[in-house]
């Protein structure tokens, strides 16, 4: 007959086995039926491994164990409840066969008495054992322990912790993410499970507490099924819905991933709303006015100041007052109270954003958009003093708050969103000019951040086409503003010094323009002037290179590369103007279809990251390529040391004396663990009106060497680079190309053939 080990062990078996198979078949939805399943096998397997227990001995399981939360991969909280004198030894009975199938076992051993102590003093340890529950042994001895942690939670009332949790919460997510910690994140279950814990309390000590609402249920449930599916595509203890995670939780699921996505977001905007509901004062100043209103203008409750759907001067308030004002705008919209003023929201409450960069669904996006432009407003500096100078703060928030409102939509959503924007104006009875002003901004909300990301703004061209599409200073600043407050708000990846002074650039070149400044571009007599003694090699210089070269390139860049020219000696030379978070570099070579592929590699092999190339070769074929570089991995300098490494690098790749593609895959073998799950890339070819270059537009995910690879794929097309603007977005890259090309590139047919060519050339 086998022992109470041995068939412990075996249940163990059976445990681990259905964790499993969880693989490669769900049970049911994979929620509630999963922790269901797991609970029992891992039941059964603890009360064999202990069984028979003396009297006076218990087994409790804790935390989610103890509600039937257990996910495939949680750990496994347990405590050995005891009066005896030495339980050692059922103790080691107990953990050592969890331990040793590698289970992750919260473990403790306690006394009544021991266990109420640590409840007094731990507000963690209270909370744990309000939800135990009896597995094995003495329920008369449980039954104790439950009377002693009711006088301690008699004397403890949890809400004042529960509330400080809460706010903690929602200090560290003021938004609600779209790569959120299921478990511990904003709206994830740990609100839930404070809702229990302080329904528990209640029921121990005699008060009514109602059960929780269809709401909550669905909720959990959906938390609860997406958490198990994380945890199963894992392989381990892991709760965040990170962007690589989303296609394989969705195939475990059987589902779309968008269908994950908003099933998630439903359920932690429930949550979120359950937990400021239940405890307003998590919001609300006052926690009595809190208690009493469920919305308050001015700290007077709604019933005396609003009668109807909100006007302009109610919603400017919300976005005003930070998260009071958001809250009394959901609180509006649930009570329906915004139907007839804004009813586009309902189509972007809730809207997951998928693009690896969005770091919010729509809605919160658009609140986080509204906070940063107050931030704006109201930090000293340059964006407070134009938001000064515009003089409408109202204006500047309903753009911030509507300018993605068109999302969700059949068109592009600045499109529908200018025309949504043109409706609440009506609707609102907001002034001609303010809604004039208000279609523009949601309009062209993306063309300051796609033309400094994307165009050479070096060229008159490209600011005088800006210029008339955004038509006076007042639009400019408007659109600026609104430009960086949109960049700040969608994630870490999108805004950062250099797109910074990109931005910046592009508005004072286009407040030029727009002023009738004329002097915009360089003129031959203005370089000439400043060459000095140079003055034949200067004009000779620009003879050589292409007609575009003059007008977009600065006096002070020109001279530097005929500084740099001279300074070559018949080989491949790196110039470096270093210092700051962006240094400069120009390199001097001559042409070859491999040149340009080799000085990228060298850069990948050495560190150094690429955020823009402005590429040109002259008549006599000599190449004069300008850079505008970092540290890869610090974003900041890149130091002399590795300057000297890179121009031997240079020198010596071009010169086909060093195997630089093996260098380069050396160092990306080092950051493997930083690499980017696999995409397949996709290219798009297109025509700039200004200039009449030919557009590619290359996503794909980022990795060491990709601007050397991509460059290789151009060559290999027959294309010439003139500008390259390489903008990574966390995991992904969107780098952008303009090129020359012969004819026949002007049809869609030929475009859309074009990027297809080029794309076979890019591995995944």
């Amino acid at each position: 007959m086998p022992t109470p080990s041995e068939m412990g062990s075996r249940a163990l078996d059976v445990f681990i086995d259905l964790r499993d198979s969880l693989r490669d078949q769900r049970i049911g939805r994979g929620g509630h039926e999963v922790s269901a399943a797991l609970t029992e096998r891992l039941d059964t397997a603890i009360a064999s491994l202990v069984d028979p227990l003396p009297e006076r001995v218990s087994v409790l399981a804790l935390g989610g164990y103890g509600r039937r939360e257990l996910s495939p991969y949680s750990d496994v909280d347990l405590m050995l409840l005891h009066e005896v004198d030495d339980p050692s030894e059922m103790a080691a009975d107990l953990f050592r066969p969890l331990w040793d199938v590698k289970l992750r076992v919260g473990h403790s051993v306690r006394t009544v008495k021991e266990s109420a102590a640590a409840a007094r003093e731990r507000f963690d340890t209270q909370t744990t054992l309000l939800t135990s529950r009896l597995i094995a042994g003495d329920p008369t001895l449980y039954g104790t322990l439950m009377e002693a942690v009711t006088a301690v939670t008699r004397a403890r009332p949890l809400r004042r912790h529960l509330v400080a949790e809460e706010r903690r919460r929602r200090a560290e997510t003021p938004f609600l993410r779209m790569a959120v910690d299921v478990k511990t994140g904003r709206g994830g279950m740990r609100a839930l499970q404070a809702f229990e814990w302080e329904r528990r309390r209640e029921g121990l000590i005699g008060r009514f507490s109602p059960e929780p609402g269809p709401e909550e249920d669905q909720a959990r449930q959906s938390l609860l099924r997406i958490r198990n599916a994380i945890h199963v595509v894992t392989g381990r203890r892991h709760d965040e819905f990170s962007v690589d995670l989303r296609e394989p939780v969705a195939r475990w699921l059987e589902t779309e991933v968008f269908e994950v996505a908003q099933e998630l977001i439903t359920a932690m905007r429930t949550v979120d709303w359950l937990a400021g509901s239940r405890w307003p004062e998590v919001v609300d100043d006052d926690p009595r006015v809190g208690r009493r209103t469920w919305l308050r203008f001015g700290g007077r409750p709604v019933s005396q100041t609003l009668h109807g759907p909100p006007g302009l001067g109610e919603i400017l308030w919300m976005l005003e007052t930070g998260e009071q004002g958001r809250v009394a705008f959901e609180r509006l919209w649930a009570a329906g109270m915004l139907d007839d003023v804004l009813p586009e929201w309902g189509v972007v409450r809730g809207l997951p954003q998928l693009a690896p960069f969005h770091e919010h669904p729509v809605d919160a996006h658009l609140w986080r958009t509204v906070a940063e432009m107050r931030a704006l407003m109201t930090t000293p500096g340059q964006y407070q003093r134009i938001a000064r100078d515009l003089g409408d703060d109202g204006l500047l928030l309903l753009a911030a708050f509507l300018h993605d409102i068109g999302k969700g939509r059949h068109r592009h959503h600045a499109e529908e969103g200018a025309e949504i924007a043109i409706e609440l104006c009506r609707r609102l009875e907001v002034s001609t000019r303010w809604a004039q002003d208000l279609e523009h901004a949601v309009l062209h909300h993306l063309l300051l951040a796609e033309t400094a990301t994307r165009r050479d703004l070096d060229d008159p061209a490209v600011i005088d086409e800006i210029a008339e599409i955004v038509g006076n200073p007042r639009r400019l600043q408007l659109l600026y503003l609104l430009t960086v407050a949109d960049s700040r708000a969608t994630g870490p990846t999108m805004w950062s010094e250099w797109k910074a002074q990109l931005l910046r650039a592009l508005f004072i070149r286009v407040t030029s323009a727009l002023e009738g400044d004329q002097t915009l571009g360089t003129t031959r007599g203005e370089v000439v002037s400043a060459a000095g003694e140079n003055r034949a090699e200067v004009e000779g210089h620009i003879d050589r290179m292409p007609a575009d070269y003059l007008s977009s390139t600065t006096a002070e860049d020109i001279l530097w590369h005929v500084a740099a020219i001279a300074s070559r000696a018949g080989r491949s030379f790196l110039d470096v103007r270093a210092g700051g978070s962006v240094e400069r570099a120009v390199i001097i070579g001559d042409a070859s279809p491999a040149f340009r592929r080799r000085v990228a590699e060298s850069f990948a092999a050495n560190g150094i990251d690429v955020l823009e190339a402005k590429m040109s070769t002259r008549s006599d074929g000599l190449v004069v390529d300008t850079f505008c570089v970092r540290h890869d991995r610090t974003g900041g300098e890149i130091g002399d040391e590795r300057w000297g490494r890179a121009r031997r690098d240079v020198e010596a790749a071009v010169g086909g004396q060093l195997d630089i593609v093996s260098k380069m895959e050396e160092r990306a073998s080092a950051y493997q663990s930083l690499t980017a799950p696999v995409r397949k890339p996709t290219v798009d070819c297109s025509t700039d009106p200004a200039t009449g270059d030919v557009v590619v537009v290359v996503k794909c995910s980022d990795r060491i060497g990709r601007l050397a690879e991509i460059l290789g794929a151009l060559g290999e097309c027959g294309l010439d680079v003139r500008l390259a603007k390489l903008d990574s977005r966390g995991e992904e890259l969107v780098d952008t190309f303009h090129v020359r090309a012969d004819g026949g590139m002007s049809d869609l047919d030929s475009m859309e053939g074009l990027g297809q060519l080029i794309a076979a050339g890019i591995t995944p």
